[in-house]
């Protein structure tokens, strides 16, 4: 009996230091749960945070990303990269307008595909990624799709990485189309001012005699009866001065600096009057049919009403010269749909214009008629110019030419 009691209370004391033993590692594990809990909880709380600061980089490189492409893409400056193979992996709006080509069509091409050189002397980013050699501010064309030619000026350099290998290649390309036109417009504008000045002294030159030749034919006029036939030659001489005179009016017109007078007129009514006296002045036989067309309200423009005489004496001039006996002459006057310019629209039912001779039209000193010295229109053009219009040649009608000059209500 006492020894099973004995078995008993060691037994009982083994369960106990057993429970005990589990009583301590049970507090042991739920206290190492709890600080793996709390560590848990500091590293997703680092994770987030982690987790934040990459979304706010990641934010920050695609604004920044979005930045760059916006100014590559305002620049008015076309930019083209190449790789190693010459293959194009930047092409920005600038180019496309330049060149004509949509992008999603150019990236990914060969380069020299794109850019093709007519001449075996490369000066553009292939040149550069092969030779090393860069290229700068050098004046070039490139080509559109319709092999229209574009100048252009460009700059190459090779593309280096952070470990300073050559990676590619870039061209900066600038449209200096504006430019040429503009130093042509000056070199033309040089050489007029040279020409105008020694037209003038010219002109001077020839007025001075003129008007003595013209006095002294006037009094032999007188001298000879109205039977005589040496009358009939002393009357073509004095037409001769008046055409000659009329040369030498026409050239200090377009040589001479002009100062518009500009008053508020009511264009029709002016118009009307100038043809009238057009007609007495260069189509005495009236074989010229005049055809008018004129709103019903009042167009009034500011303008200089001399040199607008001048104008349209100069159309009408060139008209006679051309059309043939019953040929028309046709004048519509409107105003623009804003109503901001008055319309002049001139047309004949001549041989029209060829398209050699309209490329040269206000050329001064440019003339397809023997009597005339070129100026004409070259004077209407100085006109328009100076009421800040424009002048417009269309030969597209069925037959003849039409004129068109816009100048606005208000100078």
């Amino acid at each position: 009996m006492e020894k099973t009691k004995i078995n008993r209370v060691e037994e009982l004391s083994e369960l106990t230091n057993a429970i005990d033993v589990f009583t301590t590692t049970t507090r042991r594990l739920e206290q190492a749960y709890s600080e793996l809990q709390e560590k848990v909880g500091y590293l997703n709380s680092e994770l987030d945070l982690k987790n934040q600061e990459l979304s706010t980089q990641v934010f920050e490189l695609n604004s920044l990303r979005r930045h760059f492409d916006n100014v590559l893409e305002s620049m008015r400056t076309g930019m083209v990269a190449i790789d190693l193979d010459g293959n194009i992996t930047l092409f920005n709006k600038a180019v496309e307008r330049i060149t004509g080509l949509n992008r999603k069509l150019a990236l990914g091409q060969k380069y020299e595909d794109i850019f093709p050189y007519e001449s075996d002397e490369r000066k553009d980013a292939l040149e550069t990624l092969q030779s090393g050699c860069a290229f700068n501010d050098i004046e070039d064309f490139v080509y559109q799709q319709d092999k229209t030619e574009i100048p252009v000026r460009r700059t190459t350099s090779l593309i280096m990485n952070e470990d300073d290998h050559v990676v590619g290649a870039m061209d900066l390309i600038d449209d200096i189309t504006e430019l040429k036109a503009l130093q042509k417009d000056i070199e033309k504008k040089n050489t007029l001012a040279a020409l105008g000045e020694m037209s003038r002294q010219v002109a001077h030159e020839i007025r001075n005699p003129l008007g003595g030749i013209a006095g002294f034919s006037a009094l032999l006029e007188r001298e000879f009866k109205n039977d005589d036939p040496k009358k009939k030659y002393v009357r073509k001489i004095i037409e001769g001065i008046g055409v000659l005179d009329q040369l030498v009016s026409d050239l200090l017109l377009y040589t001479r600096p002009l100062t518009p007078r500009f008053r508020s007129v009511e264009i029709t009514k002016i118009t009307r009057d100038l043809l009238a006296f057009a007609r007495i002045k260069y189509d005495q036989e009236n074989r010229i049919h005049i055809r008018q067309s004129y709103p019903k309200e009042l167009i009034n423009v500011r303008l200089d009403a001399q040199l607008y005489q001048e104008l349209i004496l100069h159309l009408f001039n060139n008209a006679t010269r051309v059309l043939p006996s019953g040929g028309e002459f046709y004048v519509n006057i409107r105003t623009d749909s804003v109503k901001r310019n008055a319309v002049l629209e001139f047309t004949d039912n001549g041989p029209g214009i060829d398209p050699e001779v309209k490329q040269k039209l206000f050329l001064p000193f440019f003339s397809t008629n023997a009597r005339g010295i070129g100026l004409g229109l070259s004077i209407v053009q100085r006109i328009v110019d100076l009421h800040h219009g424009s002048i417009v040649f269309d030969d597209s009608v069925p037959k003849g030419t039409k004129v068109t000059i816009t100048i606005p209500l208000k100078s």
